[in-house]
């Protein structure tokens, strides 16, 4: 593969890297609702894998209710989150804090992309000759090669 279209490839990731995390940074939540948002940071402890917002346990059902009621009461998102942290603990959250046990689970990624990125680069970085050219080692071993074959062509 000709070492601009490599080039233009790993152009290509990165920018599309980019624009995909500056769209999720700055993208809106649109016309949802606060208790709706809220209620997706929040895991159900009975579904364990979702959040309230999406499951139908009655656990779940009661958060909402829960969630629906504090924020008609003018608590606000922090108030609310908190509400939750004390009874189940950080747990609860779907979306973990960054401190001390979790910061892993925050840095795993970026580390990961970052290493991804430096392979495409090392790969693109990599100098491969043109067909055609033989390098002076090859050329010796191929001569080399030729005279044992012809040599055991020879002997009776």
């Amino acid at each position: 593969m000709p070492r601009r279209a490599v080039n233009v490839g790993v152009a290509a990731a990165i920018v599309l890297l980019v624009v995909t995390a500056v769209g999720l940074l700055l993208g809106g939540t649109g016309v949802r609702d606060r208790a709706s948002e809220l209620q997706q940071r929040l895991r159900c402890p009975v579904c364990k894998s979702v959040s309230i917002d999406e499951s139908q346990s009655q656990t779940a059902v009661a958060m909402r209710r829960a969630v629906a009621e504090q924020v008609a009461a003018g608590r606000g998102d922090a108030e609310i989150i908190d509400y939750f942290r004390a009874r189940y603990g950080d747990w609860v959250l779907l979306d973990p804090p960054f401190r001390g046990t979790t910061a892993l689970l925050w840095l795993l990624p970026a580390a990961a992309t970052l290493v991804g990125v430096a392979i495409l680069l090392a790969r693109a970085r990599r100098v491969v000759p043109p067909a055609g050219e033989i390098s002076a080692a090859d050329r010796a071993r191929v001569a080399t090669e030729l005279a044992r074959t012809r040599l055991a062509d020879e002997e009776p």
